[in-house]
């Protein structure tokens, strides 16, 4: 017997409107609603797509950029998506980050919708949360070309202001932006950084 959790989840209106879309996530709908507002990507751009599980932001993204590339990483395997080239393996790991660098060079968009394991202690989720972000954060500025762009969720908390300073430091312009795709429950937010400094 369906679950309530589970009922809702099906009556939501973005999680039925990926469905009807095809997106293989509601998640799908935040990356649009981001990119209308920011413009992040662009037709033949080279974006990394961290914690990419389920797809949807790499379907958004290979939408945008057509003839360029989208290369995803995740631990889990995600699946094929036509014109995505998917690597399993953690986004920190050196030798990760190796194969992104074979495949792509360097990257005109760093976009990261990674999540910690969510043990329902909000102050340990909250700093795993900008944790990943510190990781997706490095790996941008390993891979992002000069002027490059960057986005990643982070969830509101203790941590959160000095992660953004940080990102302010490297990036011409910076932005903190809640879609509305995203849950109103929900704590996360996405900062944006667009011109990339070093």
């Amino acid at each position: 017997m369906p679950t309530r959790w589970y009922r809702e989840k099906k009556r939501e209106h973005y999680y039925r409107k990926a469905k009807a879309d095809g997106y293989r996530s509601r998640s799908a709908f935040k990356l649009k609603q981001i990119q209308d507002k920011y413009k992040i990507i662009e037709e033949g751009d080279i974006v990394v797509d961290l914690g990419s599980f389920p797809g949807g932001w790499s379907q958004v993204a290979k939408e945008i950029v057509v003839n360029g590339k989208v290369i995803a990483i995740d631990k889990q395997p995600m699946g094929s998506i036509k014109g995505v080239r998917f690597i399993r393996g953690d986004a920190t790991d050196e030798a990760t980050i190796d194969e992104i660098k074979k495949i792509a060079g360097e990257a005109d968009v760093i976009i990261s919708d990674m999540s910690p394991n969510i043990s329902g202690k909000y102050s340990l989720d909250q700093a795993r949360s900008v944790w990943l972000g510190e990781n997706a954060l490095n790996l941008a500025k390993k891979l992002l070309k000069r002027d490059g762009n960057f986005l990643c969720k982070v969830f509101e908390g203790e941590d959160y202001p000095i992660f953004l300073e940080k990102v302010r430091s490297i990036f011409r312009m910076v932005d903190v932006f809640v879609p509305k795709a995203s849950r109103k429950s929900s704590s996360e937010l996405y900062i944006i950084g667009k011109g990339f400094k070093e």
